[in-house]
């Protein structure tokens, strides 16, 4: 059973030391057969910096490590080497303040290695000097820049030390377009985590072949099932026995886990960096999340005060995937970008594309609500995950008073400081604003702890609050703004919310509850069970 290489990113020492390497070779190929110029965007710890390293190796010539890859067995592939600069802006620190001084630093480290002088005071013109002086001596250069955008993602919080960063490498870019005209670029392949419209790189290269949504790349990264059988047969075995589960179980339960990107709706992918850890440790658990608290991410749908329900099966055209500000952040296309939303349907109507988005897996899926949550209540869900246990189990076993007892608990613990605020906004932005603050709340919180839970859902004669379905109860739920209980129990029967669950075996109860923004909980409830006619 060949090791697992958790955390290698060098394509040799994988090769070298025969560890588990799952073969791309095919779309790498394909790749550097239909062009020169490309950008790949893709999520974190999905294995961007693993296949720079696979061009890097690739275009030195280093033909003994693809022996007995696709591209050594069953190409004519040429071998020629040439001169490659690799740029990973990772390896450059944390929070990269001194940007100019590590990439002059860098330019100079290549200058001395290829013997070239690039003596300016200005960096472009340095980058310029040093690809036209070494592609002069022979061979046209290779350009691999990985995770370019990290000196801006650092600084989200930030926008001014961003927005520096962000005109340092639009200056640093700016020679490419030129040094690609003369022929002086062999190849170009740039990775980031985002696709910022502002940087110059992206609209001075109008020729460079944007791989987020290409058909080139939708197995190019990531693992796919057939790749998962076919590679980790022994791996799999090992966990089935270890879990003592059949293997279709246990594949099942992984696919749940950790599947589920896509960039095309058809082909899904396993995050390699969860599916590595997961066979490492034997362990379900969410691994891929924990590398990075999307702090700055779930802080900001709180306070743009973004429905999170609204994340799940969005809608967008395919003009949202070409463009990304940093002026003016779009929650969706960063949570698309960074990973935590992928596409999972695409519907073409007159020539024209819609994507569907949602959450890849149930990785992302629970870990987002578990951060979600800690930012809605300001607490971390293990100082109230008495009350979150006591809210499932009151609603397995029906028992609604429960519910409502722990749901008040936990909006009483919440910070005063967040709450709707008023500012110039009218009496029905203001409604709109306070209701949308407890639906979020309740509907963060049974979804954390696993309830089927549907709010805002659409009927025939109108939108339900809110649907909660354990195994043998529904809940039908409106809610009230300081109003009366008794007058949403009238609507859910007005309705006819119930209806649609008249042959359901489960018991049904009508609950309404009404809130009240002065105590900012909740001031009255009725339930009832629901008499089928």
């Amino acid at each position: 059973m060949k090791h697992l290489p958790v955390g290698r990113q060098n394509f040799e020492g994988i090769i070298k030391e025969d560890l588990l390497y799952v073969d791309k070779t095919r779309q790498v190929y394909e790749i550097i057969s239909k062009g020169n110029l490309y950008f790949l965007s893709r999520p974190r710890r999905f294995g961007k910096s693993l296949l720079v390293s696979i061009f890097r190796y690739l275009f030195s010539g280093r033909k003994d490590l693809f022996e007995n890859l696709y591209i050594g067995r069953e190409t004519n592939y040429d071998w020629q080497a040439y001169p490659v600069l690799q740029f990973n802006f990772a390896s450059f620190g944390h929070e990269v303040e001194k940007l100019e001084e590590v990439l002059e630093f860098k330019l100079q480290e290549y200058a001395g290695q290829f013997g070239v002088d690039i003596s300016s005071p200005v960096l472009s013109t340095q980058f310029r000097l040093l690809v036209e002086k070494i592609a002069k001596k022979g061979q046209p250069v290779v350009i691999l820049i990985d995770e370019y955008d990290k000196p801006i993602i650092d600084f989200l919080t930030e926008p001014e030390k961003a927005q520096k960063n962000q005109k340092i490498l639009r200056d640093f870019f700016s020679p490419l377009k030129d040094l690609d005209a003369n022929g002086q670029i062999r190849f170009l392949f740039i990775t980031g985590v985002s696709k910022f419209s502002k940087v110059s790189l992206f609209s001075d290269l109008n020729n460079l072949t944007d791989l987020t949504i290409h058909s080139l790349s939708h197995d190019l990264l990531g693992i796919t099932h057939e790749e998962l059988v076919e590679n980790f047969e022994l791996h799999i075995k090992y966990a089935k026995n270890k879990f003592n589960v059949t293997e279709e179980k246990l594949l099942k339960g992984i696919k749940t886990w950790y599947n589920g990107y896509s960039y095309n709706a058809e082909t899904f992918l396993y995050n390699p960096f969860s599916l590595l850890q997961f066979f490492l440790n034997n362990h379900f658990k969410n691994y891929w999340f924990a590398t990075g608290t999307p702090t700055f991410l779930v802080n900001t749908i709180r306070e743009k005060n973004i429905n999170p329900q609204e994340l799940e099966g969005k809608k967008v055209a395919e003009t949202f995937f070409e463009k990304f500000s940093l002026e003016n952040l779009d929650m969706t296309g960063l949570l698309f970008q960074t990973g935590y939303l992928t596409i999972k349907k695409t519907q073409t109507r007159d020539f024209e594309t819609d994507y569907y988005l949602n959450y890849p897996n149930q990785e992302v899926r629970k870990s987002m609500m578990h951060n979600l949550v800690e930012a809605f209540t300001y607490k971390h869900p293990s100082t109230v995950s008495h009350a979150l246990v006591s809210i499932r189990d009151g609603l397995d076993e029906g028992k609604v008073e429960v519910f409502i007892d722990q749901l008040k608990t936990i909006l009483a613990d919440i910070s005063y400081h967040w709450h709707p605020k008023s500012g110039h906004k009218s009496e029905a932005e203001l409604f709109l604003m306070w209701e949308g603050y407890f639906h979020s709340i309740i509907y963060l919180l049974l979804s954390y702890m696993e309830v089927d839970v549907k709010a805002e859902l659409t009927q025939h004669k109108g939108r339900l609050d809110l649907l909660a379905e354990t195994a043998d109860f529904l809940y039908v739920m409106e809610f009230k703004l300081d109003g009366s209980t008794q007058r949403a129990l009238e609507q859910i029967k007005e309705k006819a919310y119930p209806d649609s669950f008249k042959n359901s075996p489960k018991t049904v109860y009508l609950v309404g509850i009404n809130f009240s923004k002065t105590e900012r909980n909740v001031a009255s409830w009725e339930a009832e069970i629901w008499e089928r006619d």
